[in-house]
């Protein structure tokens, strides 16, 4: 994806990313805001960019074997239940994501984040060779 930003992306792993910063091995890093802030990359980065461009959802799963041995009132309880999880777990990452934008300013460090998404207007790394065979769902991520 790096690559395709513009970028040299680099193979590592996330335990290494924190010294990388720090020695220069590497200029950035793609992470989240909560990564970026738990794991102190904003003592070594030098620039955060809110850009949205990856969102990685994050997912419920049941198996199927057992979601048939259930009643269907329990398969609605599970539903309902989910639904509330998906919107609990939204309102936390959000209010996580705006309370620890406040903290890793820090002398050095220049941040920027765009007053609208800026998703649509970036580089869609991969979209030219696997798009066609995901249009619909590509269509209905860039509807959200």
């Amino acid at each position: 994806m790096m690559n395709a930003l513009g970028g040299n992306g680099v193979a590592m792993g996330y335990d290494q990313v924190f010294s990388a910063l720090q020695t220069g091995v590497i200029d950035g890093a793609e992470n989240n805001m909560p990564s970026y802030v738990f794991s102190n990359h904003y003592t070594a980065a030098k620039y955060y960019a809110l850009t949205e461009h990856l969102i990685i959802p994050e997912v419920m799963m049941f198996s199927k074997r057992t979601w048939a041995t259930l009643s269907a009132e329990d398969q609605n309880l599970v539903k309902k239940f989910a639904r509330e999880a998906q919107l609990e777990e939204r309102d936390l990452w959000n209010n996580t994501n705006s309370r620890r934008w406040k903290r890793p300013r820090r002398p050095a460090a220049r941040s920027s984040k765009s007053p609208t998404r800026r998703r649509s207007r970036m580089p869609s790394a991969g979209v030219g060779k696997y798009g066609p065979k995901y249009a619909d769902m590509i269509k209905r991520i860039q509807a959200v």
